[in-house]
Formats: structure tokens, C-alpha cells, sequence
């Protein structure tokens, strides 16, 4: 389970977003995590799919935006055609990107939601390793 962790840990390694899932900025108690390796994956392009998910007050969910937001401005072009984005009152609320290669023929990216609830906001990040590409990916994880 450790090797695990620190196998995913140096995935997302130089991404801002990284303070989310190590839960610098959510507690880890509070977090719905899970982290889902190999074969199951397979049928979908992808070798590594770790996902959190928690509910964040409007502090979070302002640092959670700027971390987020600067790891898509690092992604491998100004071209739009490798994410999907939709803002609502200048915070993201729905977003895919996909981010420079770490290693050749695969592909890394990074998602977001985040859905207004009475008093805080359900958020979900999501990293993803494998060859799939982004068109693949809409396919098969529909919002």
C-alpha cells in the first residue's frame, strides 16, 4: 500500500493540484480517496486513475481554483482542443486537461468539478495516466 502511494505521489509530482491530493489544503480524514491500478483499467486506455473528493468551504474552494488554473496553464499548448473547461462566476465548475507527456506515447491529465450545495461546494479532482486519448476519455466519462 505504501509503494502505492508513492508510486501516485511521483505521478502527479510538479502539479500544483498535488496539494489537493497529499491534503494539504482538505484534511485526508475528510477525503473520499481512491486509487485504481492495472488490468481493471485497461479496457479504458488508462494505466492509473486516483481520484478525491470531498466538500470545501469558499476559502478551498478559491485555493483549490488558482492551483487548479495554474497547472492548465502548463498543459502541452495554448490550443483549447486538449481540455474541456466551463467556468460559472469566474470559478471553474467543470474542467479536463490534458498535460504534457511524462513519459513517451502516454498521456497525463487532470479534472475538476466542483457542484454548489446549500452551505459548501462537492468537489472532485481526478489525475489519469495512460494512452488514452482525450477524445477517448469524453467517450467514456461523460459529465
Amino acid at each position: 500500500m505504501l509503494l502505492g502511494i508513492t508510486l501516485c505521489t511521483t505521478a502527479q509530482e510538479g502539479l500544483q493540484i498535488n496539494e489537493a491530493f497529499e491534503g494539504k489544503v482538505i484534511d485526508k480524514q475528510c477525503m473520499q480517496e481512491s486509487l485504481v491500478k492495472g488490468e481493471n483499467l485497461k479496457p479504458y486506455k488508462l494505466e492509473m486513475l486516483h481520484t478525491v473528493k470531498f466538500a470545501a468551504g469558499s476559502k478551498d474552494r478559491e485555493k483549490l481554483n488558482a492551483l487548479f488554473t495554474k497547472d492548465m496553464e502548463e498543459r502541452i499548448s495554448d490550443d483549447d482542443s486538449n481540455m474541456e473547461f466551463e467556468s460559472r462566476d469566474g470559478y471553474i465548475y467543470y474542467a479536463i486537461v490534458q498535460l504534457t507527456d511524462n513519459k513517451k506515447g502516454r498521456h497525463r491529465y487532470i479534472c475538476y468539478q466542483c457542484k454548489k450545495k446549500s452551505s459548501y461546494y462537492d468537489i472532485t479532482l481526478v489525475y489519469m495516466e495512460g494512452t488514452a486519448s482525450l477524445a477517448d476519455l469524453r467517450k467514456t466519462f461523460k459529465k
